[in-house]
């Protein structure tokens, strides 16, 4: 089958941890705390984290009309995370599955998929959804974990705000500014399935002007197909990247990112037999690697008050050497007003361009064994000019604060499109809050969904230039308790009612089937948030989330991948808990589980991919303020599961069960 036979490794060290990881509950349970509480963020902190992906401004997280989760830099060194996929683990309401050991699906609140197209993702506010396929690839965006401030993530539309695509959720991942990152760091870290560095150098040039320059590199072994075979899925990334923060004047600031990077992936594409049923015979090795980097240029300028100006442009270009040879470049500009009328009412409004062109290689062949993808044309231009407001009123001494605002905008594949909001947030006493939201969101289509010719065995699937906007009508209802300085909770529920939802229809079994909107989808969900400091040195937090579909209405997918309701998990939750054993030590566990999906089931396996539970553990060790030793062990219940597949047919793999050391040195 053109697989390597799977390397043996031992499992008695995962059995060690948790022998370990009972000694040291036990033990951390019964220990005085030290002097200095280690955990660097309270409770009330943490509901007061300041948060700008909701509104576009600056704003405490417990006042937000949204429902909103901040990963914390400290978050990711405690979780032991060496990517930003693995650390979406913990938001309640995003579901994140591996389909081999270089891809992942990513979505909140439902529509998962490899390129999930109703998901906004930004890097310090640069999109890096590309609309080529509408959806991400993760491996591009490896940046340095060590680099990353926070990662906001809003569940639930944002349109009204950074407009089409904004659907289902808006992940911002915000670094460090490069005051924070002054001196040296050096970090490497090795084990069963990864290994890699990076390192860091911070410092000052002149009075006004701080920058950084960062560079890592990670290789990642191959996935188990089975317990007998490994999925030959490896990857190796190298990123470098540079950042500059300069004070201009009392009140104005100038920054500039630059990011490189070059990613090399091996994957299993499905080789199908020519004759019917057209089933995959087995999987042939294909190398891939995509390149690419951008620019960002920030000025930020402050005003008397809370008056403000922020202009921003950027500049990207990949190339990408897959099955669609492809090879975009992308610039975008903005410019955002922040006003205050008065003590109760202000504004947020702004505009912006963006510019997208893009050519394609790709070689169609039919039949083909292996899938064959082409653009026709095979190159592409979009333009989308776009502009914003938003008002907000504060009433009642702050106790109501009511927000409306609309996006409207025209781009060269769908037209007109507008996409308001109002919203409200309520603080009836101290320490409580109550939020609601109702939006219309919408997701613009795609050069896939315009253009497409490809072959996946002998069925044709066509996109077609009168393809629509999927769109969504939202409502929300949050509440936030945060009257405790040990315990906080927050709650959310939604319901969506999607229309014109995308779906390939044409004539069984072959086709030609084309990408058209004849869809619809309703439903609802809720997502909840404790946190809990039983101890000084221990924070426990908990989170969990549901999603129901209440009705599906599509023609059957050619590619067999089922419905929606069948692909998507129910329930989901993980508990975390954070300990400080002594000054020095630290114990970390995370507890994962996620629903079956009744109709999801990789190529050449016969089960479906079922329930599972995942256990992490990380013991760090701090010796010195320069020095910090970690070992990371992950997926330790099970030697492997899979998440998901692959829906053109090609290999999926499952997650193995996996440990690495880390060591980190600050100067």
């Amino acid at each position: 089958m053109g697989r390597s036979i799977r390397r043996e490794t031992t499992s008695q060290w995962s059995f060690a941890a948790l022998a370990c990881t009972v000694g040291l509950t036990l033990f951390a349970s019964s220990a005085a705390y030290a002097e200095d509480d280690l955990l660097e963020l309270s409770l009330e902190d943490l509901m007061n984290v300041e948060v700008t992906s909701v509104s576009k401004k600056a704003e405490s997280k417990n006042e937000t009309a949204a429902a909103v989760h901040v990963i914390t830099s400290e978050d990711i060194r405690r979780g032991g995370f060496q990517s930003v996929p693995e650390a979406l683990r913990v938001v309640p309401g995003v579901q994140v599955s591996r389909i081999d050991a270089n891809r992942w699906a990513i979505s909140i609140r439902g529509f998962r998929q490899e390129f999930s197209n109703k998901l906004l993702v930004m890097i310090d506010g640069r999109a890096v959804y590309t609309p080529l396929f509408g959806g991400v690839v993760w491996a591009e965006q490896n940046i340095a974990m060590q680099d990353v401030e926070r990662i906001e993530v809003i569940r639930g539309p944002g349109g009204a705000i950074w407009g089409a695509n904004a659907v289902n959720g808006v992940i911002n991942i915000i670094t460090k500014h490069t005051e924070d990152t002054q001196g040296g760091l050096v970090s490497a870290h090795g084990g069963t399935q990864q290994y890699g560095g990076m390192a860091r150098y911070g410092a000052k040039i002149g009075d006004d002007t701080t920058f950084r320059v960062t560079a890592r590199g990670e290789k990642i072994e191959d996935f188990d197909f089975n317990q007998n075979y490994n999925g030959n899925d490896e990857w190796a990334n190298v990123r470098v990247g540079m950042r500059s923060d300069t004070k201009l004047d009392e009140g104005s600031s100038l920054g500039i990112h630059v990011d490189y990077f070059d990613l090399d992936t091996t994957s299993g594409i499905g080789q199908r037999n020519p004759a019917p049923p057209f089933n995959v015979l087995t999987f042939s090795e294909q190398n891939q690697r995509s390149r690419g980097g951008a620019i960002l240029v920030k000025y930020d300028k402050t005003f008397s008050g809370d008056n403000s100006m922020h202009f921003k442009t950027f500049f990207d270009m990949v190339d990408r050497r897959t099955t669609l040879d492809e090879r975009s470049q992308n610039f975008e500009t903005s410019l955002q007003f922040n006003s205050t009328l008065n003590e109760n009412v202000s504004v947020v409004s702004g505009i912006d361009y963006r510019y997208w062109t893009s050519r394609n290689n790709g070689v169609l062949t039919s039949p083909s064994p292996v899938p064959a993808v082409a653009l026709s044309p095979n190159d592409d231009d979009l333009h989308l000019g776009s502009g914003f407001v938003q008002l907000e009123i504060d009433l009642f001494d702050d106790m109501l604060t009511l927000i409306a605002g609309t996006k409207v905008s025209v781009n060269s594949w769908s037209g007109f499109e507008y996409q308001p909001s109002g919203r409200f947030v309520f603080k009836p006493v101290e320490g409580h809050t109550v939020w609601g939201a109702v939006s219309r969101a919408v997701r613009t289509p795609t050069a896939i969904d315009n253009d497409l010719n490809a072959f996946i065995g002998p069925v044709n699937l066509l996109g077609d230039r009168d393809f629509d906007s999927e769109e969504l009508l939202s409502a929300e209802l949050g509440y936030r308790f945060y009257q405790l300085d040990w315990l906080t909770l927050e709650g959310s529920a939604f319901y969506s009612d999607y229309d014109k939802v995308s779906a390939i229809v044409g004539p069984p079994p072959v086709g030609p089937f084309v990408f058209t909107n004849p869809g619809s989808v309703k439903l609802i969900g809720g997502e909840v948030e404790l946190s809990v400091v039983p101890l000084e040195n221990w924070k426990l937090t908990a989170g969990y989330s549901i999603m129901k579909f209440l009705r599906e209405h599509s023609p059957p997918s050619p590619l067999g991948t089922g419905t929606l309701n069948r692909t998507h998990p129910r329930h989901q939750f993980v508990i975390r808990s954070v300990v400080d054993v002594t000054e020095h030590v630290e114990f970390d566990a995370s507890l994962y589980y996620v629903d079956g999906l009744g109709a999801v089931t990789p190529t050449l396996r016969g089960n479906n991919v079922g329930s599972y539970f995942r256990f992490d553990l990380r013991v760090g060790i701090q010796p010195t303020d320069w020095l910090e030793i970690a070992l990371v062990g992950q997926n330790l219940l099970d030697p492997r599961h899979a998440e998901y597949n692959d829906v053109q047919g090609n290999q999926s793999t499952q997650v193995p069960r996996s440990g690495y050391a880390q060591v980190t040195v600050d100067f």
